[in-house]
């Protein structure tokens, strides 16, 4: 292996490093190009739908008769498919009846515990069509695992097919639980992420003269796809909220959901302004300062765990470069002298 050789491949030792330590770099950069490009998005349609709606304010009346008159062409076409909707309802309604059993039976309950489906809900599966899926998923898996099992180990004897069809059953019933587990735990990271956004949001929509429920209604409607977990969950609230719930049980409902201190006192504060009243965006100012205090508090803590981290990282890929540098034009050198006295020779 020659000098040139050695330089190549320290550099590109090097190079992998620098790319390493850029990584979490470009993907800040890119996180904050898509998020400015998605509200530019959203204002432009704001603006779209203004000129239109005032486009339509202009269009006379007799656009109401046509409208009524193609709707009343449309109906008798709307008749044919009320069967498959009766029958469709019909089979919903079945099929939830069914799962409320399952469920509500002593194997449903032992199975999709209430931890099991608080962490569920957690990771954004409502309903009793996702508990059945999980309950189901957790039972027939470690079953058709085991099974396979013991019949990979029918040479073997007796004692190790048991033991292989009982560890397999074991491993396979606890990994959807650790799966929900970790999903549950990343959605809770990116909770703690998506908050000071949707304070900056909310002291901005309360600045321009939006009430509480509107706000949340622009929030969800225009920049729901930025809000990858509290956009759902602020979408079903207000479904809630329209179906004659009261805000403040919507959004205490999101606290509960996810344990996060700052969301609970986020939406304390909301629901006394939207009992009692006043002025809401001194205290979201203030409190988005102190989110990004804790959040810097956070980071640098962060960090420092890096650091030490990145101690290995730094061993394993920088130190071999190292010695390549210095010792290797030295230990070339003694190659080449011993090679030329055992030719003399």
């Amino acid at each position: 292996m020659d000098r040139l050789t050695l330089i190549s491949l320290s550099l590109l030792a090097a190079a992998c490093g620098v790319g390493v330590l850029t990584l979490p770099l470009l993907r800040d950069w890119r996180q904050r190009r898509l998020s400015a490009r998605t509200i530019d998005g959203a204002l432009a349609r704001q603006r779209a739908a203004e000129a239109a709606q005032a486009a339509h304010a202009a269009v006379p009346a007799a656009s109401g008769t046509q409208a009524a008159a193609k709707a009343g062409a449309a109906a008798p076409q709307g008749r044919g498919g009320a069967a498959t909707a009766i029958g469709a309802q019909l089979g919903a309604r079945v099929g939830e009846r069914i799962n409320a059993h399952w469920l509500d039976s002593r194997l449903g309950r032992a199975v999709v515990t209430p931890e099991d489906q608080q962490l569920l809900e957690q990771c954004g599966w409502y309903g009793p069509q996702s508990r059945m899926l999980f309950g189901v998923l957790r039972l027939g898996l470690p079953s058709a695992l085991a099974l396979a099992a013991m019949l990979w180990h029918v040479g073997a004897g007796a004692f190790a097919i048991v033991a292989w069809g009982f560890g397999t059953f074991a491993l396979a019933y606890l990994a959807p639980k650790w799966h929900l587990r970790r999903r549950a735990a990343a959605r809770l990271r990116m909770v703690d992420d998506e908050l000071p956004v949707l304070i900056d949001m909310l002291r901005l929509l309360q600045g321009v003269g939006l009430s509480i429920d509107q706000s949340l209604q622009v929030i969800v409607a225009e920049f729901g796809s930025m809000l990858r977990v509290l956009g759902p969950e602020l979408a079903r609230a207000n479904q809630q909220f329209a179906s004659g719930r009261s805000r403040e049980q919507t959004l205490l409902r999101i606290g509960r959901l996810f344990d996060s201190e700052d969301l609970k006192s986020l939406i304390t504060l909301l629901t006394q302004v939207d009992k009692h009243g006043g002025a809401v965006q001194e205290p979201l100012r203030q409190f988005g300062l102190r989110m990004q205090e804790a959040r810097k508090s956070r980071l640098k803590d962060e960090i420092g765990r890096l650091t030490v981290k990145m101690t290995a990282v730094m061993v394993v890929s920088l130190l071999p470069v190292l010695l390549i540098l210095t010792a290797g034009p030295g230990f070339l050198g003694v190659i080449r002298m011993l090679a030329h006295m055992g030719g003399t020779r």
